[in-house]
């Protein structure tokens, strides 16, 4: 029932490092990657941590993950070691390091296939997003670490945006989501009705695209739960076009008087395939994946980054130089004939000499 033992969580950049490092407190097994010895410093006493020599940070430069897993032969031999069904590659896509590196990682981890072409392992990304108070460079980043998740969409399993601009506690937001994967994964509840068993979550990750998922107590009505999952929760606002794969519905109770499917597919769409189960204790789980991604959200950080460049350079051209004073560079002088006046050590020589 539960898939704990299958997981492994990858930590990349000091962002996904601090993710993965919730995720190993709660049981689970973890690996963690990054050049900064300081913020590696910052996880403790934690195995299976990998130091990325000669690269103590990208500085805002993607690019350099290519030559710095060039260099880290051993980081990228531990990435094909994993032994683990399912990879979570949690990282930071406003940063460089992690969104540098989760690519690369990627695809190493998807590039063994099953005798059907399906990789042999389901690599869910979780990508964080930065909020749109970040600089620049950081919607930036995040704009270009979505092309890349886009450009291997077909490879991917089920990928969760976390969403940065919900509120400015990330630890608690990092929390919270690991809490929820946590639901999802050792759900073991069961009624009479129907369950949701290991084959459904599984089937639910293998699916690419976007995913959201929600655990609610029994104070909260539908309202709450549907706005929570599609626009003001911890993961990024889902697109309009009502466009969905699977959804899964875990009640709280014995009966669907806390929210019912109908209601989850009236804002998310018809689904490919409902799987519901029963008798979650005080909680309803939900979970809707195949969405698509976040792009809207996403371009907004992009036409926010583009209109602060713009005014930047705008406010770079409107600078004022100074410019010359009259008196700057003074005339010399006409040399004229004019007798010498002796200076007071002048007369004391010539008086010396007398």
């Amino acid at each position: 029932m539960s898939l704990k033992n299958d997981v492994m969580f990858l930590g990349l950049g000091n962002c996904g490092c601090k993710q993965a490092k919730v995720f190993y407190e709660m049981g689970y097994k973890a690996m963690f990657a990054n050049g900064s010895e300081q913020d590696l410093k910052i996880l403790g006493d934690v195995p299976n941590i990998y130091r990325l020599k000669g690269f103590d940070g990208f500085g805002g430069h993607r690019e350099r993950a290519l030559d710095c897993l060039a260099e880290n032969e051993e980081f990228v031999e531990a990435l094909q070691g994993i032994k683990e069904k399912i990879v979570f590659v949690l990282h930071s896509t406003g940063g460089s390091t992690g969104s540098g590196i989760a690519p690369y990682g990627e695809e190493v981890l998807t590039e063994q296939k099953d005798e059907d072409g399906n990789t042999e392992k389901i690599v869910c990304p979780v990508p964080t997003l930065p909020s749109f108070d970040e600089p620049i460079g950081k919607k930036r980043s995040a704009y270009k670490a979505m092309l890349d998740i886009q450009e291997m969409k077909d490879v991917l399993g089920a990928t969760f945006f976390i969403n940065n601009n919900v509120a400015k506690d990330y630890d608690r937001i990092n929390s919270n989501f690991a809490k929820m994967l946590n639901s999802f994964l050792t759900n073991d509840s069961y009624g009479k009705l129907n369950n949701f068993d290991e084959s459904e979550k599984i089937e639910m990750l293998r699916q690419s695209g976007s995913t959201v998922l929600g655990v609610f107590g029994k104070e909260h009505d539908k309202a709450f739960m549907l706005e929570r999952l599609t626009k003001n929760g911890i993961f990024a606002p889902i697109e309009s076009n009502k466009i969905c794969g699977d959804i899964a519905v875990v009640h709280s109770g014995s009966d669907s008087s806390d929210i019912t499917v109908e209601d989850v597919i009236t804002e998310f769409g018809k689904p490919f395939n409902i799987f519901e189960g029963y008798n979650n204790g005080n909680s309803t789980l939900i979970c809707v994946n195949g969405l698509d991604y976040p792009v809207t959200h996403i371009k907004q950080l992009g036409e926010l980054a583009q209109q602060a460049f713009n005014e930047r350079n705008r406010n770079r051209k409107s600078v004022e130089k100074l410019s010359d004073l009259d008196f700057m560079e003074e005339k010399a002088p006409k040399a004229t004939a004019e007798k010498k006046t002796s200076s007071k050590l002048d007369l004391l020589r010539m008086r010396m000499k007398k």
